[in-house]
């Protein structure tokens, strides 16, 4: 409230100015009269010196009335506008949006006109927006630190970045590479259609080597191909995700329009803590394969197998699809260990998962079981196409060319038993696994290397 009380201080004063002003001028202006060639008994009257007075004053209290109409109201608006800011910083300082409250009616002045006055609403109103914008970056940023600490999941965490991002910047698409073995993987996407092309663009990689941020610009009359969907981008913009020293990969936006000065800024804040962000990802993600691995053969251990394979036990179930399981043991292995040794036996394990593994599809799971067990999740097939892949991996152990410590061929074969859904009538994954390790046993007891399964 100081603002009211010193803008009635200062107009007290200028009245009291004005008066004294005009007073002045009054009482000085008959005794100028003569130097103009006026005779001094005429304006030296009481009654030409008492007019004279009085014009003085009037024209005072005219300037001071006229000050008051015309600059009075716009410094009393400017204070109420700073009031207003007060207020709605005081109420919503600590909300989000406190950015929105200040409206164009509630802290902003009107510009009426083009002199000093016009110029200090004008600069007020700079200030305004200064302030606001200054707001919305501190609550962006907020933002994306939130975003970037919600998930250790990479693709999940890339995904809300993403999106984040292209509303920030008023892109109208976008995705997110992730470097791995020198190839840009795609962890998210957002409106671009040809994702696997766009990863192979020799300006992306160029930008990559180089460690910049690109932007191209696309002049109307080039044509572009078809990379992007249902618009046809005036810029694109290119951005290197690193961490300390380290490439990461790649953040890729393109817009309908040209990029703003402050949205450029705003992706190179953005993609410091992105950089951080997806190394921790992937950290973490490396944990999870070491935990989830077994350390000799590289395939699943039991505990993760068992759990991908209750997953698709109920996925099985819900959707009344096949699942085909196939339990895997070497046979006389222990017979290896004992004559070539558990450095031989280890690599015989070795040799034998990697094979099976190259011979799955994407879709299957490998565990190593226990031992020289292994186990095969076939999600989607049933119970004669499970035998016809195990039968088949069979035959390729059989056929696997290791040799022993004296360089002479090492014979390995493998016993295996099939269960699958619905031919086998299980409640659960365990029952199923017990179902195939029956008829692996059965296999074995009829002369091993071959592949029997459930009735």
């Amino acid at each position: 409230m100081n603002m009211p009380r010193l803008t009635r201080s200062i107009f007290f004063d200028l009245f009291i100015y004005m008066i004294g002003f005009g007073l002045l001028a009054g009482i000085s202006y008959p005794f100028f009269m003569p130097l103009f060639g006026v005779e001094s008994d005429s304006v030296m009257s009481p009654l030409f010196v008492a007019s004279s007075i009085f014009a003085g004053v009037s024209m005072g209290i005219i300037n001071f009335l006229w000050v008051h109409v015309t600059v009075r109201p716009h410094l009393r608006l400017l204070a109420e506008r700073m009031h207003g800011i007060e207020t709605v910083l005081s109420k919503n300082m600590y909300q989000e949006d406190w950015g929105a409250a200040c409206g164009h009616q509630s802290c902003f002045i009107e510009t009426l006109s083009a002199d000093e006055i016009g110029e200090s609403a004008h600069a007020f109103n700079a200030l305004v927006k200064a302030l606001v914008h200054a707001h919305d970056v501190e609550f962006t940023l907020k933002e994306l630190s939130k975003t970037l600490s919600s998930s250790l999941e990479l693709s999940e965490m890339g995904d809300a970045a993403l999106r984040l991002m292209i509303s920030r910047t008023n892109s109208s698409a976008g995705c997110l590479f992730v470097e791995d073995k020198g190839l840009l993987l795609p962890i998210a996407n957002i409106g671009i259609q040809d994702i696997n092309s766009l990863s192979k663009d020799p300006f992306i990689l160029y930008s990559m080597d180089l460690g910049r941020k690109d932007i191209i610009v696309l002049p109307d009359n080039v044509e572009v191909s078809a990379v992007l969907t249902h618009f046809r981008p005036k810029e694109i913009m290119v951005v290197p995700i690193r961490n300390k020293d380290q490439r990461l990969g790649a953040l890729v936006l393109a817009t309908a329009v040209a990029y703003t000065p402050d949205a450029s800024a705003l992706v190179d804040m953005f993609t410091q803590g992105l950089g951080l962000a997806m190394s921790n990802a992937l950290t973490h993600d490396r944990l999870q394969d070491l935990a989830a691995m077994d350390p000799l053969t590289s395939i699943y251990n039991r505990r993760f197998g068992l759990n991908r394979l209750r997953e698709e036990f109920q996925r099985a179930l819900r959707g009344q699809l096949p699942l085909a399981v196939v339990m895997i043991d070497l046979d006389h292995f222990k017979n290896i260990n004992d004559t070539h040794g558990h450095l031989m036996g280890d690599r015989v394990l070795v040799e034998v998962s990697d094979l099976v593994r190259k011979t799955l599809r994407d879709e299957d799971t490998l565990v190593r079981y226990g031992g020289e067990e292994l186990l095969i999740v076939l999600p989607g097939a049933d119970l004669k196409l499970g035998v016809s892949i195990a039968d088949r991996i069979r035959r390729l152990i059989e056929a696997l060319p290791i040799l022993d410590e004296h360089n002479k061929p090492l014979t390995v074969t493998a016993s295996m038993g099939v269960s699958a859904i619905p031919r086998a009538f299980t409640d659960n994954e365990l029952q199923l696994i017990k179902a195939a390790d029956d008829a692996l046993y059965q296999a074995k007891a009829a002369g091993r290397n071959r592949v029997l399964s459930t009735r």
